[in-house]
């Protein structure tokens, strides 16, 4: 597993480390991530966005999503494309922090439909981006910070690129991670990759089967002679070892012995919208 280490401990991009370098599968990453960028430096929300390099195929977690965003699909379709730092990212290969102010004037934004028709419904005066190095599968991914008035200091533009390496070893560790629970990785001569419950411990598996058996966590706690804590943190290794996102998905591996595969919530995925512009 990747780690990239800081020397101060009190420094503020130090200080999330423990949370962003926690093992996760891939499918939570994203919302991982978006939760270390607004921590660091705030902000009225946050845009996790993988961009198809080949194709142009645009897909986005939106974090917290405001109640109106999904009014604005027809509006994103049409007017994404026209996003300055989405196109100059897939047009260079620059690894600098960018600002949508870095290419536009308030005014040259304010003329636009992308702004017209979608980020003044939602607030948004100005947006910087950071870019995580390398591709996976194909994609390359971005994480964004939305703001409504003020702009974004040199130090914030700092904090997210010093952020960089750590956003993108944590992506490296969640793609090995949800790789070794899937039994995906590559296997050496006579492997058998394991089947799902067999990444339980013997402890997992008895809660598991009381899940299963549908009782709650002081049920188990009490049956068991563990506190319901610990029951919940039971629990909670289940889900992220069979890649579920639930007790009942959970259950379900329990009784048929399989796990199925998941992807990200995204808030909107949209085909080739910024190809060929």
């Amino acid at each position: 597993m990747a780690t990239v280490s800081l020397e101060d401990d009190g420094d503020p991009v130090a200080r999330l480390l423990p949370e962003l370098y926690a093992l996760t599968s891939i499918d939570r990453y994203p919302a991982k991530a978006l939760s270390a960028a607004r921590q660091l430096i705030g902000g009225d929300k946050g845009d996790y966005t993988e961009i198809n390099t080949a194709t142009g195929e645009f897909r986005v977690l939106v974090d917290p999503e405001p109640p109106q965003l999904r009014l604005l699909r027809a509006a994103r379709a049409a007017y994404m494309g026209q996003h300055p730092v989405s196109r100059h990212f897939l047009r260079y290969d620059d690894r600098r922090t960018r600002t949508i102010s870095d290419f536009l004037r308030p005014a040259e934004f304010h003329r636009m439909g992308l702004y017209g028709e979608f980020f003044r419904p939602l607030g948004v005066e100005d947006q910087v981006t950071v870019t995580l190095d390398g591709h996976v599968e194909g994609r390359r991914a971005g994480v964004s910070i939305d703001r409504g008035r003020g702009g974004f200091t040199d130090r914030e533009r700092t904090l997210l690129e010093r952020l960089r390496p750590h956003l993108t070893a944590a992506r490296d560790n969640a793609v090995l991670f949800s790789q070794a629970l899937s039994g995906s990785l590559p296997a050496g001569p006579g492997d058998v990759p394991p089947a799902p419950l067999d990444r339980l411990t013997d402890r997992e598996r008895d809660v598991l089967a009381r899940v299963a058996a549908g009782q709650t966590n002081a049920q188990i706690a009490r049956a068991l002679d563990i506190s319901v804590g610990t029951v919940r943190k039971h629990v909670e290794h289940i889900l992220d070892r069979l890649g579920v996102p639930s007790r009942t998905a959970a259950a379900v591996c329990y009784i048929t012995g399989s796990a199925p595969a998941r992807e990200a919530s995204w808030t909107a995925v949209l085909p080739s919208v910024l190809a060929g512009g």
